[in-house]
């Protein structure tokens, strides 16, 4: 089955990748998920690990490596993860 997604070129590279389902604003460096997609970087972060959530935070915005990891360190800052991560770690 054919994914239905739009494809963007990186023609540096020549790879084609899938259009991002959540882009970020490139402008302002701002990633913005939904709730349901926030829950599951959450628990990949506790799951796999910090490296997991960025890729898949990278994936489905298209941001760069920065962008994500400062995005993953700011929901990591929140009550919820914090709490668990050091009850865990």
């Amino acid at each position: 089955m054919k994914d239905k997604r739009k494809y963007q070129s990186d023609l540096s590279f020549k790879i084609e990748r899938p259009a991002p389902l959540y882009p970020y604003d490139e402008r302002t460096d701002t990633i913005s998920l939904p709730p349901e997609v926030e829950k599951e970087v959450k628990d990949i972060v506790l799951s796999k690990g910090v490296p997991s959530a960025v890729k898949r935070v990278m994936d489905l915005t298209g941001a760069g490596l920065k962008v994500s990891k400062d995005y993953i360190d700011r929901l990591c800052e929140m009550p919820d993860i914090r709490s668990i991560h050091k009850t865990n770690g």
